[in-house]
């Protein structure tokens, strides 16, 4: 039996034995037998973004160039701009030369081949990335192809016709600003080609993640939401996913208690917002619940943050599930991808407990944490796979074919039909203006590009995943 447990001062969810983090130096320490594909060495903690950071960059070779992949937005923000004086102040005595690549929302193979042109160019020995989620995508890609034999060629990486080699990616250093895509932690980069996105794998993990909440404090409440909505539906795909051992599965499981709690705490003002003053607050903010930056409180951030550097952790050894498998053509129909992934994400994973018996068992985990989140400060959960026998005699929960945890997935829907609901963002696909003709479109792609589920994991079929869009395109707008 494995516990999650609450720790530290900010009593956050983790594992022990297996992620602990020290919250008087930041260092978050791993069990690597368990989770090999971890970053070699992980820093946690509010305001130590540039203590730790700064002393690395520091350390690097005379002489040597660094690429620095930098969102747009996110080098507005007074702390990304406290880390770039940082860099210029180092650059300036002496120390490696900065090389600035401006990440403008998208990861498409422009920006990929000026970085890698920029890294080539001034021969960069490490690649620092400090944005979201599309940023870090942008930087792991340019590490990874800049110096491969045609790395240039970025579609054939996708496509598979070209190989990347680890040995010949760069190191780079992962800052995430939100909290949601795991980027900083999965061996992958997600980028454009025309109106879908593939991945470029494998690409190393990152010698040094730095998960500091403070860098995410003047993230708008849409942004905050959809990438930590995107987070939560990572960390519960891990939970369906054949790969996970019952360690993974583990991290996963704290990831989800921090991730809900995170999220509740952001409901519960945005809710009390819409329903008492509808038409003042979209005047005032935008959206009909929408919260201002300063109006999340630093506890909120640092828990989304927590949460979403375990679901990274956990992301680097599973895969995901169906939500994530039919959303690689979200921006042919307008929407951000964590948008399309929340409006799927009830769907899909009704499905998959539908058709599963062992990934409704894991829900059925889930669904049990929940409702015990706020009855002690120690969850103990046996996740071990059954064996025969138990589930012969009805031991250890088993759960009967098709038995879906619907407390979960009703909590799902309404969590994030309310969040979206006050971040004025599209609730269903019909909302989103999606037709019937589209999730045919959408099922005959995603079933062509590989679409799987089950435990053992298994091809899904058109009628799975129709079932699941037609469910995300019929529930519509029930949080307003």
């Amino acid at each position: 039996m494995i516990r999650i447990s609450r720790t530290g001062s900010q009593l956050f969810w983790s594992v022990p034995g297996i992620v602990e983090h020290d919250e008087f130096s930041g260092r978050v320490e791993i069990n690597r037998k368990l989770l090999p594909q971890t970053s070699e060495r992980i820093i946690y903690g509010r305001d130590m973004g540039l203590e730790h950071l700064a002393p690395a960059i520091r350390g690097l070779p005379s002489g040597s160039s660094v690429l620095v992949a930098v969102g747009e937005s996110s080098s507005k923000s007074p702390q990304v701009r406290r880390i770039m004086k940082m860099l210029q102040l180092i650059e300036g005595s002496g120390g490696p030369d900065i090389h600035l690549l401006e990440v403008q929302g998208r990861a498409d193979h422009g920006i990929i081949r000026a970085g890698i042109d920029t890294a080539v160019k001034f021969d960069a020995g490490i690649v620092l990335a400090i944005g979201g989620g599309t940023t870090l995508d942008v930087g792991k890609a340019v590490a990874g192809l800049a110096f491969q034999d045609g790395g240039t060629d970025v579609a054939a990486f996708q496509l598979k016709t070209k190989a990347v080699d680890p040995e010949r990616a760069l190191p780079w250093i992962a800052v995430p600003t939100t909290s949601g895509t795991g980027s900083e932690s999965s061996n992958n980069a997600v980028v454009e080609l025309g109106e879908e996105k593939l991945s470029i794998r494998p690409i190393p993990p990152p010698s040094m993640i730095i998960a500091d909440p403070s860098l995410t404090d003047s993230l708008p409440f849409c942004p905050t939401v959809v990438s930590s909505v995107d987070a939560l539906a990572q960390a519960l795909e891990i939970l369906t996913s054949a790969r996970a051992s019952r360690q993974v599965q583990a991290v996963a499981l704290a990831a989800v208690c921090n991730l809900a709690e995170g999220l509740n705490a952001l409901r519960r003002p945005a809710m009390s917002r819409t329903s008492t003053d509808s038409a003042r607050a979209q005047e005032t903010h935008g959206a009909k619940g929408a919260l201002r930056p300063d109006e999340i409180d630093a506890g909120t951030r640092n828990l989304l943050c927590w949460g979403s550097l375990l679901m990274g952790l956990a992301f680097a050894h599973a895969h995901l599930g169906l939500p994530h498998a039919l959303v690689h053509h979200c921006i042919r129909f307008g929407l951000s991808h964590g948008n399309m992934v929340g409006i799927l994400l009830a769907p899909g994973l009704a499905v998959q407990a539908r058709v599963d018996t062992e990934t409704a068992r894991r829900l059925h985990v889930v669904q049990k944490m929940l409702l015990a989140l706020e009855q002690g400060d120690i969850l103990e959960l046996q996740i071990e796979d059954e064996d025969e026998e138990s589930r012969k005699s009805g031991l250890q929960g088993h759960v009967p074919q098709g038995h879906v945890p619907d407390e979960l997935i009703d909590w799902l829907r309404n969590l994030i039909d309310q969040l979206f609901t006050a971040a004025d963002l599209p609730t269903s696909l019909r909302s989103a203006g999606l037709t019937r003709r589209d999730l045919d479109w959408i099922a005959a792609s995603e079933l062509r590009g590989g679409a799987s589920l089950g435990i053992p994991n298994r091809p899904a079929t058109c009628s799975e995943l129709l079932e699941v869009l037609e469910r995300a395109f019929q529930e519509c707008d029930r949080a307003t």
